[in-house]
């Protein structure tokens, strides 16, 4: 469905949302666009990139959205593509799905007084700006989450933890530095065709600032990740020395008792008066002289 969202002295923004074959057709005559392009911009799983045509530039971006169900392309799973072409008097933007924050961005234009004078590369920027800022909420909940997780890591609350949902967060924190190291390609390339370079700037500076925290994030949540699986082999550790320490205080005791309960006919120590409390009392003896070894080697 085409919707012009924006038209000035400079150019006009058109929008299309899931286009149909004969839209996408229409604008490759329209515009001369390659059409190379245009099917890298319909691509529901492509990667960021950008491409400059004869005519226009194509720069295609991922702003963050998490799908409930997963995808074999983990790209699809935690973004959403958006295709940009920029002409001299012409802006298009493509994507599959409605983009929360185009009408953020018209808005703003039509609020503000110089809106006659917008050019598509400032255009260009209120998008990309828009893009990158999609990234910052799920840094600041994936920061929040691994608190969560450690203080019950080292305060020994297992009910909250679960290896499942940290493996997760930790998909989701590498996808989206992935993202970011891509765009900040596209605007490294972008930067050449660009006379004023002051707003590329300023993009590429929050972007390195979002790609640090997501970044920070996936190192914490590998760390994490590691730390729980060696607290797990601790735990369990624990437990064999507890068994263990129970087997050597019983494993004497038991010989004894399995010497004496055996049934022949002559077995002297049976027939003494003292025989069972002598008993009882040697076993006493290898009891204290087994703790005392064990406390001396601090095993307890």
């Amino acid at each position: 469905m085409e919707n012009i969202f924006f038209k000035n002295n400079c150019f006009t923004w058109y929008n299309l949302e899931n286009p149909d074959e004969t839209t996408v057709s229409e604008y490759l005559k329209r515009f001369s666009l390659s059409t190379f392009t245009v099917q890298d911009a319909l691509e529901a799983g492509h990667l960021p990139k950008f491409e400059h045509q004869e005519d226009f530039d194509f720069i295609l971006i991922r702003f963050y959205g998490k799908e409930a169900r997963s995808y074999t392309n983990i790209i699809r799973e935690f973004s959403h593509k958006i295709g940009i072409f920029i002409g001299n008097d012409f802006v298009i933007t493509i994507g599959q799905r409605p983009i929360p924050f185009l009408e953020e961005i018209q808005d703003e234009i039509e609020n503000d007084k110089n809106r006659e004078n917008l050019l598509p590369k400032q255009l260009f920027y209120k998008i990309f700006k828009k893009t990158l800022n999609t990234y910052y909420q799920p840094a600041v909940k994936i920061s929040q989450e691994i608190d969560v997780y450690e203080n019950a890591l080292f305060t020994r609350q297992n009910s909250k933890l679960d290896l499942k949902k940290l493996y997760k967060l930790k998909r989701e924190s590498a996808t989206c530095s992935k993202l970011l190291v891509l765009m900040r390609d596209v605007l490294t390339e972008y930067r050449a065709y660009v006379k004023s370079v002051s707003s590329i700037k300023d993009l590429q500076e929050f972007n390195a600032k979002l790609l640090h925290l997501h970044s920070q994030n996936n190192d914490d949540l590998h760390n994490l990740f590691n730390l729980t699986l060696s607290m797990s082999d601790l735990r369990a550790n624990e437990v064999m020395k507890i068994l263990t320490i129970f087997s050597a205080f019983f494993l004497p005791l038991t010989f004894i008792a399995g010497i004496y309960g055996m049934n022949f006919d002559f077995m002297p120590e049976l027939g003494y008066k003292w025989g069972y409390f002598i008993t009882l009392g040697v076993m006493l003896v290898i009891v204290i002289v087994i703790f005392s070894w064990f406390k001396r080697k601090k095993f307890l």
